[in-house]
């Protein structure tokens, strides 16, 4: 890993803890990584060092409700408005006009959302995992979700209030082992009774170490999983909000990359949608899109020199120089 440097950027009206390595001159090209559930800054450690080894400025934050940032207590401060709001943000106070972006999980709904609503800001997108999930105005996300998988799958259980206290009962360390090592798909994803229940011994897998748990259990021991959750009960009200983009195109050029293993390319239909056309019809600038073998859900950290080349091979083929953002101080 590179030297990374940590600081507390305010942006949007809120504190955003800012992990960065590379270059510090704002003139260097520059990568926004995004992350997930649950997840932090962290889970880019591995493509920060390889980015910032090849001259590139990388900025990973943790997002709002996570790790070192902010965390409102209103789920309704949580919308994609918010979220986006706070990267838009945290680019002026870097000064930076145009990075390149790449998210995984919720980290990828971020970055296709900032793309749609600021494409003016991204050079380039590398997304992970999660595929561009256009606004169907005919069914709401919970409807969707509760007609596929019922109520006790982890998407309508996080809309309970009080949900996140149910964390609290589980040993962090354990939690974390089998929420980033589990391979099942649909109503068994993320099951908090089931994952509970669980009492076999987890061997780690060569792409996770008991430091890396660690450092996980113990930033949520702190923060607790609410700030994450709230984004889930945002589903509805981000349908709601987005009403105005029905049927708008990311147009920001694009790669795409997924596991075969991984829960969300299993979804019904997703597959379907990134291979025939659907996708490239949304995303009209999407020039690869990419089906790891063997790959799980986390995929920059299990296949971290994989990911980290695939990103390096995208973004280098655009011009590097980038400009930086002129404030006028009055």
């Amino acid at each position: 890993m590179a030297a990374v440097r940590h600081r507390q950027v305010e942006a949007n009206g809120i504190s955003m803890h800012v992990a960065e390595a590379g270059p510090e001159d704002a003139s260097a090209p520059a990568v926004l990584f995004v992350h997930g559930f649950p997840e932090l800054w962290y889970s880019w450690r591995h493509q920060m060092g390889y980015l910032a080894a090849r001259g590139y400025r990388c900025v990973a934050p943790d997002l709002r409700g996570y790790g070192g940032t902010t965390a409102p207590p209103e789920a309704s401060s949580y919308t994609a408005f918010h979220i986006v709001g706070d990267l838009v943000a945290l680019l002026d106070a870097l000064r930076l006009q145009q990075v390149f972006v790449v998210g995984h999980d919720w980290g990828a709904i971020v970055s296709w959302n900032l793309c749609l609503l600021r494409p003016d800001r991204v050079r380039a997108l590398v997304n992970l995992s999660v595929a561009f999930m256009p606004r169907r105005p005919g069914v709401k996300p919970l409807e969707y979700f509760r007609a596929a998988y019922g109520d006790d799958y982890y998407v309508c259980r996080f809309q309970e209030p009080g949900v996140e206290a149910e964390f609290t009962t589980f040993d962090l360390k354990s939690f974390f082992k089998l929420a980033l090592t589990v391979r099942t798909v649909g109503s068994s994803s993320m099951n908090l009774r089931k994952m509970r229940a669980y009492k076999k011994e987890i061997e780690l897998p060569s792409w996770l170490s008991e430091e890396d748990v660690s450092y996980l259990a113990s930033v949520y021991a702190k923060t607790g999983f609410a700030g994450g959750i709230n984004y889930y009960r945002c589903l509805d009200l981000n349908w709601e909000l987005m009403a105005l983009w029905t049927g708008a195109k990311v147009q920001v050029p694009t790669k795409f990359i997924v596991g075969d293993g991984d829960l969300s390319y299993h979804l019904p239909g997703v597959k379907s949608y990134v291979h025939k056309g659907g996708l490239k019809r949304d995303v009209p600038m999407l020039e690869e899109v990419v089906v790891i073998k063997g790959a799980g859900h986390f995929i920059q950290q299990e296949k971290a020199q994989e990911i980290s080349e695939h990103i390096y091979d995208y973004i280098k083929k655009f011009e590097t120089g980038v400009s930086t953002l002129q404030v006028s101080k009055l």
